[in-house]
């Protein structure tokens, strides 16, 4: 096996709360996260709201954590305290997940601890791993594992 030292790690990486359903946007997903006047959105550079027709993210990106693992761990640390209103949003019908998402070269990886796994599992969401290749090709075929 390849030491974790010598894999060459995603770039680009971003680390968000995703949530789609009907009249989801920025403004909403403040509100109902209950971060409209947080200066852990205002007063964090890489920290921020974003959203698009029916859905938002709050996203960890690299401008304030390189690492999948700080990227996580610093979104858990700004949605554990706000759990219950987690659970609001999915009783609306909202659906969420956490996406890990970046480009990832053939041989590249990306490392989370457990303790950041454990608070990302403790927020009941699923999470997800988004990749993109730089050259925008597939190297393979994506069914050649099945031969």
């Amino acid at each position: 096996m390849e030491s974790a030292a010598k894999v060459k790690l995603w770039s680009d990486l971003s680390t968000s709360l995703v949530v789609s359903g009907q009249e989801v946007d920025s403004a909403s997903l403040l509100t109902d996260l209950q971060l409209a006047d947080s200066q852990e959105i205002s007063g964090s550079g890489g920290v921020g709201v974003y959203s698009g027709p029916g859905w938002a993210t709050l996203t960890v990106d690299g401008r304030h954590a390189q690492s999948a693992d700080e990227q996580a761990a610093e979104l858990v640390r700004i949605i554990s305290p706000r759990k219950s209103a987690l659970e609001a949003l999915k009783k609306s019908g909202k659906s969420m997940k956490v996406d890990v998402s970046g480009v990832a070269e053939s041989g590249s990886g990306i490392g989370i601890s457990p303790q950041v796994l454990a608070g990302l599992a403790e927020l009941g969401v699923p999470v997800t791993f988004t990749t993109v290749r730089e050259s925008g090709e597939d190297e393979e075929d994506p069914l050649a594992w099945l031969g």
